[in-house]
């Protein structure tokens, strides 16, 4: 049993949560959180969550109490529900907007935090897409590995818009509601068609359900819990990031020729993540699979970087033309550690990492956590590339530091 103290104005209620699974014809009770001092919060089959937390609320709370009351109690809720799902969504009226809150509940400020669609450009039927993209999820569910590979697959090559994401997440929201990647992807797509409320309260209930730690870290893929957790680090700490720095101008020097002399091995972003302007990547290094044929290339690079004795999980050069603007994302797992060894940079270029702007000087390592919340704004009138390296988290233990 798990108890939780919650203070409603001068009421003192502690909750237990409890699973009332039907068992004969006369009960249709699905959940059932007793509340100390008052009756029951009963869930029945076909209820609407937010509908009857809401009405449990103007009944035990104290005028002007309630907003606190149904807060509490949906943040309580949340979890019990998300943690053994399938017992609830085929039996209750659940849909997106109780990731969120509820649609229809009256707040006392304009802030009504909503999943409305109705303005948002797109038909009530889901377009035959993200119908596929669906299936294709469902598929995955059931561990068929090529469906997954292919979910991902599309979802980089068909460009989605931001409408159609929407459309896409928010169902796939009713089937992995615990998922990292589809509870950030959600919140994206509501971030980009500006709903930042909803977005913002979206990844607020995923941390008080313990998906994260806090809600502007939110890796896609791997959250590894009690690792120190900041935005930016100091590179001073760091030894070796100055033996890297005294390599630039060789680094420099490579990738000034190759880029004049190769320029068929610098490939487009794939993951749509930037919209204006052009942004390349050449790896040279792959998290998994090792170092490319294009190593060949970088001879002196690659001596600066064995040469200062760390293990990189992957390394990629990265270039952004002017009126680039790289979106908000973040990183797929924070077990690692983001550098930034600017080689090209004559100003105008500034990176935001949770809540704080950057900017890059030649020469110079920027070092940060890309499991945060980051975006990229390029508005100078020249190229911007940098060194990209990864390492382990330091306090990940070595034995759980396995590339994926």
């Amino acid at each position: 049993m798990h108890l939780r103290l919650l203070h409603l104005g001068n009421i003192a209620l502690i909750l237990s949560y409890c699973y009332v699974c039907v068992q004969n014809k006369t009960t249709n009770k699905v959940l059932s959180v007793p509340v100390t001092g008052q009756n029951d919060l009963v869930f029945n089959e076909g209820d609407n969550p937010c509908k009857v937390i809401t009405k449990y609320c103007k009944k035990i709370s104290k005028r002007g109490s309630e907003e606190t009351c149904f807060d509490q109690l949906h943040s309580a809720v949340l979890p019990q529900m998300t943690h053994t799902w399938s017992n609830f969504k085929q039996k209750l009226r659940i849909d997106a907007s109780f990731f969120i809150n509820c649609n229809n509940k009256v707040l006392k400020t304009p802030e009504v935090i909503t999943m409305d669609t109705e303005n948002l450009g797109y038909e009530a039927n889901k377009t035959d897409t993200v119908q596929d993209m669906l299936r294709l999820l469902q598929r995955a569910m059931q561990r068929d590995k090529e469906a997954l590979a292919t979910f991902n697959t599309k979802r980089n090559e068909l460009k989605l818009s931001d409408t159609e994401k929407l459309e896409l997440y928010r169902e796939a929201i009713m089937l992995l509601p615990n998922n990292l990647f589809i509870v950030d992807q959600l919140g994206l797509a509501l971030l980009f068609l500006n709903q930042e409320l909803a977005a913002r309260k979206l990844w607020a209930n995923a941390v008080n359900r313990e998906l994260w730690g806090n809600p502007l870290q939110r890796p896609v893929s791997r959250y590894v819990k009690g690792l120190t957790s900041r935005p930016w680090y100091n590179t001073a700490e760091y030894p070796f990031i100055a033996r890297l720095e005294a390599g630039y101008s060789d680094i420099k020097e490579e990738l000034l020729y190759n880029l004049k002399e190769r320029s068929y091995m610098f490939t487009e972003e794939t993951e749509n993540l930037h919209v204006g302007g052009d942004w390349t990547e050449l790896r040279l290094k792959s998290s998994g699979y090792g170092f490319t044929e294009y190593t060949q290339y970088f001879q002196k690079t690659m001596s600066h970087i064995r040469g200062c004795g760390q293990d990189f999980t992957s390394i990629k050069f990265s270039a952004i033309q002017p009126g680039t603007h790289i979106r908000t994302h973040t990183g797929p797992s924070n077990e690692r550690l983001r550098l930034h060894l600017t080689l090209l940079h004559s100003g105008g270029a500034r990176i935001r990492v949770g809540t704080d702007w950057h900017t890059w000087k030649e020469g110079e390592i920027i070092m940060f956590d890309d499991s945060w919340e980051h975006e990229v704004i390029h508005s100078g009138t020249k190229i911007r590339a940098v060194l990209i390296m990864d390492i382990w988290h330091p306090e990940l233990p070595s034995e759980k530091r396995i590339a994926h």
